[in-house]
């Protein structure tokens, strides 16, 4: 590795951190304009609050998430709600997807910007380190645990890969971390985005026209912050281009694999995503051998491309050796690389499902049983709380069918009550003791 000098470490960070006067932080941009996520900073509460709450805790506030899903803007907010209480020379950003650092990979460069950054800019005033993408410096885990245990900086980290939560990492920090992973936009952030309000049943019935337009742009393109305000005609490329890193940087670099085979691989998932798969059928139906498949599973479960879900029993042995169904982190990927949209609209669905209650906090599951499967058992802490089926069309072919895997579901656990999640009905129904709510898929994601 070759380390840079103080004063090329000086011009890397006077590019990213602007210590003159900021007059107005919305019209501040860094000057590397690909690492602006969405050009004014639009807020996001649910995150700004919890940021919010764990900063007053003192401990390392770690950020994950697939890559462009908003971490680094998060920082930057974070940044603007500190400078009104803080001298903006304490807040030093650093991000390490800047090509001038991508030799400098080890813990070395870190000792280098911190001493560079406290000779010339705040030499004995309190600190708020804010490091973006550091999974790429190996070894970052010690350094920062060892600059918190000194108190030398308020500390918050970012990284697009899962084993940032791992039980290494956390050993790493010896519990000195609180962690949040960030998504992509909610379908409610996304109207708020576009200028939308919706907090009421009566602006959800007042405009519904709007919504449901919106709602076909979301399933459609994702939700990626910058993505939610390209132009139409921008939108795909945009896509392409996320897939395309996150595939060659976050995985194939990163794990020294076989980059065809991760693209085969991927397409087949992004093409069967909800469907039951095992690793055996998998590596079948693409005559590869069982140890890649599962490997390069687990790389794209890591890069947060793919979330899984087992079928529910009671015996963890038995959930391990299940099928799995696969979930695509965004359906904007779905859409871009797969299949058309219209053709498939139903998974999609399923997909946009899967994603908000992942997003609510719950565990999920899937449960075949008797000839009959219900898509989604939701579980919070140890009880099992609701199950429900998504359909874009409930009808005379598939009513039963729909009702009767919600039905099973429901007497498995108890549940007095079920939903089925479809694209625009909306009814109260009740079969064999059990209530069932239909309900538009807006709704659930709004309410």
């Amino acid at each position: 590795m070759a380390l840079l000098t103080k004063i090329q470490v000086m011009e890397i960070l006077s590019d990213w951190n602007d210590w003159n006067d900021w007059n107005d932080w919305n019209d501040w941009n860094y000057r590397k304009k690909d690492y602006d996520a969405f050009g004014k900073y639009l807020n996001r509460p649910k995150y700004q609050d919890k940021i919010e709450l764990f900063r007053d805790s003192g401990e390392i506030i770690v950020l994950t998430g697939i890559r462009r899903s908003g971490k680094s803007t998060l920082l930057k907010l974070e940044m603007k709600a500190l400078s009104e209480t803080v001298d903006k020379k304490c807040l030093l950003y650093v991000n390490f997807e800047d090509l001038r650092l991508y030799n400098c990979d080890n813990e070395d460069i870190l000792s280098l910007i911190f001493t560079t950054y406290r000779e010339n800019i705040n030499p004995d005033g309190e600190v708020y380190l804010f490091l973006d993408e550091v999974q790429n410096v190996s070894g970052w885990e010690k350094w920062v645990y060892t600059l918190y245990e000194l108190n030398q900086a308020k500390i918050y980290i970012t990284g697009s890969s899962s084993k940032m939560l791992s039980s290494d990492i956390a050993t790493a920090l010896s519990g000195r971390h609180l962690s949040i992973e960030v998504y992509p936009l909610t379908f409610m952030e996304y109207l708020s985005f576009k200028g939308v309000t919706c907090g009421s049943l009566l602006d959800y019935t007042s405009k519904k026209i709007q919504i449901n337009r919106l709602f076909n742009e979301y399933i459609k393109s994702g939700g990626f912050p910058k993505i939610a305000n390209l132009k139409t005609e921008l939108k795909h490329e945009e896509l392409i281009s996320y897939y395309n890193t996150i595939l060659v940087k976050d995985i194939a670099g990163r794990y020294n694999i076989d980059h065809k085979k991760l693209e085969n691989l991927t397409y087949y998932l992004l093409s069967n995503d909800t469907k039951k798969n095992s690793i055996n059928s998998i590596s079948k139906a693409l005559g590869y051998n069982y140890a890649t498949v599962e490997s390069y599973v687990n790389a794209l479960k890591e890069a947060y491309m793919f979330f899984s879900i087992r079928n529910y029993d009671y015996s963890l042995k038995k959930q391990l050796k299940s099928d799995n169904k696969y979930y695509s982190f965004d359906t904007g990927f779905v859409n871009a690389v797969s299949f058309k949209f219209s053709e498939n609209i139903g998974r999609l669905y399923e997909n946009v499902v899967f994603n908000e209650l992942k997003r609510r906090g719950y565990e999920i599951f899937f449960l075949n049983q008797n000839n009959s499967e219900c898509d989604f058992i939701i579980k919070k802490r140890d009880e099992v709380v609701g199950a429900c089926q998504v359909c874009y069309d409930l009808n005379n072919h598939n009513m039963q069918r729909e009702v009767d895997g919600l039905i099973m579901a429901c007497k498995n656990f108890g549940l007095d009550k079920g939903y089925i999640i479809t694209e625009s009905r909306s009814e109260l129904m009740s079969f064999n003791g059990i209530d069932i709510e239909v309900m538009a898929i807006t709704q659930f994601l709004l309410f």
